[in-house]
Formats: structure tokens, sequence, C-alpha cells
């Protein structure tokens, strides 16, 4: 009988797995490992190897820019934001930066790269969807947590990091503070007392949000310290010049699933409103490789692709034609509607912009923006996705209803200014501003009221003494 073979290792780990006695391995060096592990990541290089992807996410991940060149943000804020990590960031003091901008224009992708390029990694915070636990199995508030993982993640160093310093990197902010602001300020005010590394907020401004109105008014930004830098919505040149690299990707790694073509990138560049994102999801769906037999099904195809500019022009110069002893709109507003349910926001913009340049009375032009005032109010509601297709379908047939006898001639179709937030946010200061102004004497009356009904108390007390 053979003795039993003795445990040489002198710690026993505490966890639930068998002990196994391996030789020894010689440690690799650091340079070969992340050599290696360079060689194995997944890379557009190693994409190119492969033509028969068909995971989403992963055609996504290859088509994501490798370089300060292939990025839609122009320059100059690109600039602004590697200034900010040169003279703030790496201070090793507490910072905060609030990068806004529209959706899809490129605002995660820059920081990473420029994060990179300044030495710095990045943490980044996920709200989760599940409860949150404790290390006792107590529910936490989603708040307890995020400001836990504010405070250990700005003022520890991870070992996991590659460069010295680290950034803190919060793309979707906790709901529980679109109400509680207080919380979120005392938060903030502990982060830049005991905080060391640098956090940066990633806003997407929308038709319908408040964020940089509540958590990030100019007064609570100048209070704290914090730093702002506003991106614009991508170019169209810079969008065609992102779809050309991309398909050039596309095609190398997904051959045998989609096939890009210039016709698809221009259809696609008819709709862009400067949302890279939507736009390269765009260009893979309307890429794929569908077989001829399912081409026809009983729902059917669409005919044609509407481009942006071509939907609002027949919004505002809607062509009738007769049918019998009635009219027929030539294009069905449903139709159109149909087209644009995914930008709605964008295409009333766009509407509220050029619809004057085809209308004839001012009985008119008050109905019509009557319709449009009603519409941008059913667009402000959030809470109801189904709104937006509503007030898209109502605007539409609206406008089209209202003239009656369009301007002829030709009228090219102007973008929606840059300042459309900036005009929300003064309509929605002056709203406020006119209600404080009605509660505000009210409230100082009622003051007075109280003030003299305590003299009379006063009087009455006095006297019976």
């Amino acid at each position: 009988m053979t003795p039993p073979k003795r445990n040489n290792q002198w710690c026993v780990p505490s966890f639930d797995c068998e002990i196994v006695n391996e030789p020894l391995v010689k440690r690799t060096n650091t340079r070969e490992l992340n050599k290696s592990l360079s060689n194995t990541s997944f890379t557009q290089n190693n994409f190119k190897r492969r033509k028969h992807e068909t995971c989403l996410s992963k055609l996504l991940e290859a088509c994501e820019p490798q370089k300060l060149s292939e990025l839609a943000i122009s320059r100059q804020k690109q600039n602004e934001i590697s200034n900010w990590f040169q003279y703030k960031a790496s201070k090793r003091q507490p910072s905060m930066l609030v990068l806004s901008g529209p959706s899809g224009c490129g605002k995660t992708v820059a920081i990473k790269l420029l994060a990179k390029e300044n030495g710095f990694d990045i943490i980044e915070w996920i709200t989760p969807i599940d409860q949150i636990e404790d290390e006792n199995k107590r529910v936490m508030r989603q708040g307890d947590k995020f400001e836990d993982h504010v405070i250990r993640a700005t003022r520890y160093r991870t070992v996991l990091g590659n460069y010295s310093k680290q950034l803190l990197l919060v793309k979707d902010l906790p709901n529980v503070y679109q109400e509680d602001h207080k919380g979120f300020f005392t938060l903030v005010e502990k982060y830049f007392q005991i905080g060391k590394e640098p956090v940066i907020f990633v806003c997407t401004e929308t038709g319908n949000s408040r964020l940089m109105q509540t958590l990030f008014a100019p007064n609570v930004r100048e209070k704290f310290g914090i730093d702002l830098i506003n991106v614009n919505a991508a170019t169209q040149t810079a969008v065609k010049n992102i779809l050309k690299r991309v398909s050039g990707v596309l095609n190398a790694i997904a051959a045998d699933m989609l096939y890009v073509s210039q016709q698809h990138i221009d259809e696609i560049l008819s709709n862009s409103v400067g949302d890279v994102r939507s736009a390269v999801l765009n260009l893979i769906f309307i890429s794929l490789k569908v077989p001829e037999q399912h081409l026809k099904s009983e729902c059917g195809v669409r005919e044609e692709t509407l481009g942006l500019l071509h939907g609002v022009g027949r919004v505002i110069n809607p062509k009738k034609q007769s049918d019998g002893d009635s009219t027929k709109y030539v294009h069905d507003p449903e139709e159109i509607s149909a087209f644009f349910q995914s930008q709605s926001v964008v295409f009333v913009q766009f509407l509220q912009e050029n619809y004057l340049n085809t209308i004839r009375t001012i009985e008119e032009a008050t109905v019509a923006s009557d319709i449009l005032s009603l519409a941008d109010v059913l667009n402000s509601e959030w809470r109801d996705r189904n709104l937006g297709k509503v007030a898209l379908s109502y605007c539409i047939r609206g406008l089209m209803l209202a003239n009656e006898k369009p301007v002829t001639g030709w009228n090219p179709v102007k973008k929606p200014r840059d300042d459309h937030s900036n005009i929300q946010r003064c309509l929605i200061t002056a709203e406020t501003r006119w209600y404080e102004s009605i509660i505000k004497p009210c409230l100082k009356k009622m003051n007075e009221m109280s003030i003299v009904n305590e003299d009379e108390d006063m009087e009455i007390i006095i006297e019976e003494d």
C-alpha cells in the first residue's frame, strides 16, 4: 500500500475547487505577454482573415476607429479635449468634464482614443439592471452604489491598468438623480474633497433632455469648476469618409453575409442626420445578401428609399391629383411618416425651419404653427415612445392639409439651426420665471397676512393680560 502523497503547498486556498499539484511554470516576460495578447486581440487585422463573421456586436467592434484621423469629431474639438487632459486631468487633482452632443456623433470613442494617447486607463460605470446587493446580501440603493463606485474609482488605483493614470467615464447616470438633485450635488461636493482622479460625464442632448439644465446648470458648473465641451453632429463629409472606411472592413470580414456597394452608401447618406452609429447600423442591414425568393413576400417591400430632403419637400409642397369628383395626395402621408419614425424629432425640426417657404396666407401659417407647436409638445413627452410616432403622423398630415395652394418655385431645404437646444432652454427659463412671477407675489401676500394675524393675536393676548 503506497503512502499518501503529502501536499507541499504551504497555503491552502479557500475556494470550492480541488487542489491540483502542477509543475511550476516559468513566468513569461511582460513584453512577450503583451505581445501575445495583442496578437490574439479582436482587431481589424485579425478580422480580415475571416470572411464569415455574423455577430453584429463583433462587426460593430471591427468598425470602431483606431486612429484619431478616423474620428467623426472635428480637429478643433479633439484639441479641446486633449488640452483638458494635459492641463486639467494630468495634475492628479479632482477635475470634472461634461462632454455633451447629439447621439452617435462619436463622443465616447473620442474619449477612449484621446485617453489612451494621453496615458489614461478608463474605468467605465455601467448602471446595473438587476437589484444591487452589498457584501451582506442587503439591497442597496442605486445612488449609494454609484457613490461608492465614484469614490473608489477616483481615489484608489487599479492593479489591472496599463498606464499610471486613470479616469472614470460615466455615460449612463443613475435615474435616481433625475429627481434627487441635492443628492447628486452632495456627491459632487464629496468628490472634490477626497477624489484624486478625473471624471468625465458623457451627456447625449436630445429634444427632450433636461440633464444639462438640472444637474449641470451653468451655476452648478461655476460653483464646482466643472468644464463643458459641446460636440456638434457629424458633418456629411465625415459620415461619408467613415462609411467608405467601414465598407472595406465589412466586405473583408463578412463577405459571405453582406456586400456594401457605393449605391448603399449613397442611400444612407441621403438620410444621414449626423448620427454615425445609426448610419453604420443601417449600412449593415441594407447590405445584407437576401435570397431572391425571400424578396417577394406577402408583406411586400418598399419600392424606393425616401431621403430626408425629399421627404420634407413632399410635406411642405404637397401634390394632388384628381380622382373622379375628389382629389387625393400623390404621396401618402402615412408612407412618409413610416420612413422617418426613428428620427421624428429631427424631421419635425426640418419642417419647422422650412414650412414658411411654401405657405401663401397668414391664416395657413397660423394653423401650421399651431400644428408644429403641438408636435413639439408630443415629442417632449419621454414617458411614452409611441407619442413620437403620433406627433410625426399628426404633423405631416396637418401641414399637408393646411397648405392648400403651396407657392410654386425652387425652395432649397434649410438645415435646422444648431441653437435649437439653446432656444428650448431659453423657453424653459422664461416659463419658469413667468410662473415664479405669479407664485412669488401670492406667497408674499400670504406671508404678510400671516404676520398681520400674528400681530393681532399678540394684541389680544396683551389685552387679556
